[in-house]
C-alpha cells in the first residue's frame, strides 16, 4: 500500500470512531461516556516540528496559496471578460434603442410644437401672396393678363 492509501485508511478509521461516538455518546459499558473515554478517541501528535521546518512549511504553504490565488484571479478575470463579451453588446443595444426612441419622441414633439406653427404661418403668407398676386394680374373680364 502507498503512503496515501495508509493515510486515507487512518482518516477513515478516525471518522468511523468519531461517527459512532457522536451517534451513541456512551461508553462500551452502556453508560454515558466519561471525559477520559473521550480522550481515547482523539489522535495524538507524535511528530515534533522544529522552527526551521515550520518556516519551510509556512513558506511552501504561502507559495502554494499565492499560486492558487493567482489561478483563481485569472479564472475570475476570464469569466468576467467572457460575461462582458456576451452581455455588453446586448446592454448597449438596449440602451441605444431606448435613447433612439426617446430622441425620436422628443424631436417629434418639438417639431409639432415649434416647426409646424412656423410652416403653417409660411403657408398662410404664401397663400396671401398668391391671392394678392392673382387679383392684381387680372383684367376686368376676369381673365389673367
Amino acid at each position: 500500500m502507498s503512503g496515501e492509501d495508509i493515510l486515507l485508511g487512518k482518516a477513515d478509521q478516525l471518522m468511523r470512531r468519531h461517527r459512532s461516538f457522536v451517534a451513541s455518546a456512551k461508553s462500551s459499558s452502556g453508560e454515558p461516556a466519561q471525559e477520559d473515554d473521550l480522550d481515547e478517541d482523539l489522535p495524538l501528535l507524535t511528530e515534533v516540528v522544529t522552527a526551521d521546518q515550520g518556516a519551510q512549511v509556512d513558506g511552501a504553504l504561502r507559495l502554494r496559496l499565492e499560486q492558487l490565488l493567482a489561478g483563481e484571479r485569472a479564472a475570475i478575470r476570464r469569466e468576467f471578460e467572457r460575461w462582458l463579451d456576451e452581455q455588453l453588446p446586448q446592454v448597449v443595444t438596449s440602451a441605444m434603442d431606448g435613447i433612439t426612441d426617446r430622441l425620436l419622441g422628443l424631436i417629434t414633439r418639438r417639431a409639432r410644437a415649434q416647426l409646424l406653427p412656423r410652416l403653417q404661418a409660411m403657408a398662410a403668407q404664401t397663400d396671401k401672396r398668391e391671392m394678392l398676386g392673382e387679383d392684381s394680374g387680372r383684367t376686368d373680364s376676369g381673365q389673367p393678363v
